[in-house]
């Protein structure tokens, strides 16, 4: 048998995914906990954020200590030898100073962690450093969607579906949608009408079929938007809110992944496709992680209790549900009603754990700001009848110590559930705010 190879476990790595511990040591993997580790965890089981990850990660160490586990190693020693110059009062200093006095017992010993800073200090001192790798996504699983052309008489136009062929048609995922080039128009009252050829509808895969969407799908008065310079949705559709607005829509899809940049009308869209759907649920639950801009933690310092503290996080909710409102005249006294009811309910993260959601429509914002383990414990809280949908954009992420476009928890769990019959998954391109800020996504 080979010899074992020794890790000291930073505490990022522990709160991006708090099992770690059974998966490394399952490796036969000689992990060691510096003490100054312990000590940021018991700093930070608080954080509404990551508080119940971290209480989660030091039950593990508990219980793995107690049983005298022979690859969990609690290290206390500090050896500051060769690297004196190091500030002792930094916490990663001290991290990296116990992985120093390991390394004159075992002599080669790797240093994990998700900060990608800790990582350089530590190759630079002449550590091996390496970044936790088990959660991660090769690459991400969201793409355009692709152009698939269909003839009209193809189409069968009482059903309104068409043949998948996968050597024409390339390996598309289930529920994946698809733009049409057709010469038939995409009107389902009209079936016979032809038209030139072009874009003409959208599409999603099924099994061994496409299933055509309808070109007027609308959600509590919502429909496609290209923004203020594309008036006419009929000449230039947003075909991935055409996808999305379905795939809310169907009893048959319980989980809905919704990524793209700043203003694609991702939260909007699933907060309109949720109100569509107030009879088919008991409940509309919101929930955000509480993230602060490059991961600063103030959250502590803001006044009233844990629903007033996550008021900053919430303002793009209310803004969403403004814009709902003044759509139609009837929409405002059914979303107060609702809000006042609490069938429309904010849920702080740390209170869905332990929690199971029955014949509920659960929104997650922002979920690129998520771990994996998080997003993990968040799906595996739906029970009967309960739909989830998941909105993000990769381009900002706010943990950028700990997290990447592909380690976050939006992309790990759309790349994950790909391809499952109950799971489907768009990615928008277009921004609809503005002509400045489609410029700014581009661009910037």
């Amino acid at each position: 048998m080979g010899k074992k190879k020794v890790k000291v476990i930073d505490t990022s790595v522990l709160v991006h995914d708090p099992v770690c511990l059974q998966y490394l040591v399952k490796n036969e993997v000689i992990s060691c906990i510096p003490w100054t580790v312990l000590e940021e965890l018991d700093g930070l089981k608080m954080r509404p954020d990551i508080g119940f990850d971290v209480r989660q990660a030091t039950r593990t160490i508990e219980d793995m200590r107690t049983a005298n586990h022979p690859l969990l190693q609690v290290v206390r020693e500090i050896s500051w030898k060769g690297i004196e110059f190091l500030d002792k009062t930094l916490n990663d200093h001290r991290i990296i100073a116990s992985a120093n006095a390991l390394k004159e017992r075992y002599g080669v010993v790797e240093i994990m962690s998700k900060d990608t800073m800790m990582r350089i200090k530590a190759r630079e001192l002449g550590f091996v450093a390496e970044d936790y790798y088990r959660d991660q996504v090769e690459q991400e699983s969201n793409h355009d969607m692709p152009r698939v052309e269909v003839m009209f008489d193809e189409i069968d136009k009482e059903n309104f579906t068409f043949a998948y062929k996968p050597e024409i048609h390339g390996e598309i995922p289930f529920n994946s949608g698809v733009v049409c080039i057709s010469d038939w128009k995409g009107d389902f009252k009209r079936p016979e009408e032809k038209a030139e050829w072009g874009e003409q509808f959208a599409a999603i895969k099924r099994q061994d079929y496409f299933r055509i969407i309808p070109k007027n799908l609308q959600a509590f008065g919502i429909r496609p938007y290209s923004g203020a310079d594309h008036v006419d949705p009929e000449t230039t559709p947003n075909w991935p809110q055409n996808v999305a607005l379905y795939l809310l829509s169907r009893n048959d899809i319980s989980l809905v992944f919704l990524e793209g940049g700043a203003g694609t009308g991702k939260t909007l869209i699933a907060l309109a496709g949720a109100l569509e759907r107030k009879k088919d649920f008991r409940q509309i639950l919101i929930t955000r992680p509480m993230v602060h801009l490059e991961d600063k933690d103030n959250m502590g310092f803001l006044p009233g209790d844990i629903r007033e503290k996550m008021d900053p996080w919430l303002r793009p909710i209310w803004q969403n549900l403004s814009v709902l409102k003044e759509v139609d005249p009837q929409n405002r006294e059914l979303i107060d009603k609702f809000l006042a009811d609490k069938k429309i309910d904010i849920e702080p993260l740390d209170y869905i754990r332990g929690t199971t959601f029955i014949k509920s429509i659960m929104i997650i914002d922002e979920a690129q700001n998520l771990t994996p383990h998080q997003v993990k414990t968040i799906i595996t809280r739906a029970g009967v009848g309960t739909k989830l949908v998941f909105t993000g954009d990769l381009d900002q992420i706010d943990r950028k110590r700990r997290l990447d476009r592909f380690s976050n928890g939006l992309a790990y769990a759309a790349g994950r559930m790909l391809n499952q019959e109950i799971v489907g998954q768009v990615k928008f391109h277009t921004s609809v705010r503005s002509e400045l800020a489609k410029i700014g996504v581009d661009l910037l």
